[in-house]
């Protein structure tokens, strides 16, 4: 939930134009009409309480084509056979995706910059289509396996420092084949990983302290029948190092693209069971997981918990904030819907983020000056019964930590539920789109009904025929060649 985010570092100058805006309107008129429009496109049976689309999300996009080729093999894949074989989109091609979702998902949007293993793409292209994403106003988030940023940690340096990266998803799991380490390599078990994430954990860390720079960490994790078993395993580790991973995205096994047959489908109910197995939740909602979901359009698409952990005596705790969590976190949320839905932090530097404040404050005084705070000792409550005013004393001075912590499952559909009436209705309110051919498709097609090998067919169309024009060139110039 953007409302939370933490503030950005990216260097760039801020006029005194642009902090007026802020103090008188915090929230932007573009992102409440895009908000407005989203609703607007939602069948009114999913515009529930718990629905977060259109209320203060547009959803998510990602891009295509920005480098197919993938240096893993892993089981679970919904590339195509010729990813490998299919050149990157030009830069320009990539930005023109980019502008198209600007306009779909408003300012400061969701964007995956994804496809095969983006990494690979030379850096200076990278930081290139980093900085035009910020300059059109999206939040980028690259998608990667991480093993480059390993043995090259200054490669991430660089594409947060030059690129202005901020967002960076590590997708670790044991379908993967292909990581350099021969201790990782072959790993059946999630418990194999550990040490691998723990790594991770390490590198994050010290190149935030090297930089001086934001990065806001997620793990991808696919899930089969084979580690199911163990996804509430990584969800304590997640929820133990939320500093660096403040949220888990799982993806149950969708059968498209080059995924193994029979890898195994898992149903919601089981994934969510696993989850709730793992989550360290506070006592008045350990049994409550599933009512505490949050919806993204459609409610058999993406599923999601959000709230804060925090460290304990024996351990981690959770406190979820949904409708349901509370009745205090109920009005909260009401009051942020009300005066609030679209404002977001994570693109504003320090000073920004203060004048932004002090306009909410201006335009809704009573939140600030009695919802905020009487929430906030509810949640010191709800973390420490026994003792709430040593558990708000110890948060305030920096002995307790707390971090956004968030888990979301991304059910996506193989290809032979596609064309069935749920398929249908579920692509109609998909909120996670991608730019084909200038139009924006729903991920679940491009993955399922031939759209990506149709794209790939096309640029390697088009490469050929550069190649050719190239060639055809070169004679006129020299008819010697």
């Amino acid at each position: 939930m953007s409302f939370l985010g933490t503030t950005s570092t990216h260097r760039r100058s801020v006029g005194p134009c642009r902090l007026w805006r802020l103090l008188r309107t915090p929230v932007s008129p573009e992102a409440r009409a895009s908000l407005d429009a989203a609703w607007s496109r939602l069948d009114p049976r999913f515009r529930t309480p718990n629905q977060m689309y259109g209320r203060h999300e547009e959803g998510c996009g990602a891009t295509i084509g920005v480098m197919p080729k993938c240096d893993f093999a892993c089981r679970g894949c919904y590339l195509g056979a010729d990813a490998n074989r299919t050149p990157a989109l030009p830069v320009a091609d990539v930005k023109a995706q980019l502008d198209l979702l600007r306009a779909e998902l408003g300012p400061w949007g969701n964007v995956q910059l994804t496809d095969g293993e983006v990494a690979l793409r030379p850096a200076e292209e990278v930081i290139e289509i980093l900085r035009h994403a910020r300059d059109i106003g999206l939040i980028a988030m690259l998608m990667s396996h991480g093993d480059g940023f390993l043995r090259d940690p200054s490669l991430l340096k660089r594409l947060m420092v030059e690129g202005g990266l901020e967002e960076l998803s590590l997708h670790i799991d044991t379908t993967q084949r292909g990581r350099r380490d021969r201790a990782f390599r072959y790993a059946t078990r999630e418990a194999e990983l550990m040490a691998l994430r723990a790594r991770f954990v390490a590198m994050i860390r010290r190149v935030r302290r090297e930089t001086g720079r934001t990065l806001r960490v997620a793990s991808t994790v696919t899930v089969t029948q084979d580690n199911l078993p163990e996804v509430g395993d990584i969800i304590r580790f997640a929820q133990t190092n939320a500093d660096v991973f403040r949220m888990v995205g799982l993806l149950p096994v969708a059968q498209v693209g080059r995924t193994e047959d029979g890898i195994g489908r898992i149903t919601a109910d089981a994934l969510w069971a696993e989850i709730a197995r793992g989550l360290a939740i506070e006592d008045s909602n350990r049994d409550r997981l599933t009512a505490n979901q949050w919806f993204m359009a459609h409610p058999d698409c993406s599923r999601f918990v959000i709230g804060l952990t925090a460290d304990a005596d024996t351990g981690p705790r959770f406190v979820p904030l949904s409708p349901e969590s509370s009745a205090r976190d109920g009005r909260f949320l009401d009051q942020i819907f009300a005066h609030f839905a679209g404002a977001t932090f994570r693109a504003d530097r320090p000073v920004e983020a203060a004048a932004r404040i002090v306009g909410m404050l201006i335009r809704a005084p009573k939140f600030f000056l009695w919802d905020t705070p009487a929430t906030a000792w509810s949640w010191a409550q709800r973390f420490d019964p026994d003792h709430p005013l040593r558990f708000a004393l110890r948060a305030l001075t920096g002995r307790t930590h707390l971090h956004r912590f968030s888990v979301v499952a991304h059910h996506f559909m193989s290809a032979d539920e596609l064309d069935t009436p749920a398929g249908r209705e579920r692509i109609a309110h998909c909120a996670f789109q991608v730019p084909i051919d200038g139009v924006l498709k729903s991920m679940c097609e491009v993955n399922g009904a031939g759209l990506r090998d149709r794209f790939y067919a096309n640029m390697a169309g088009m490469h050929e025929t550069d190649h050719s024009s190239d060639a055809t060139s070169a004679k006129i110039l020299d008819p010697a060649a």
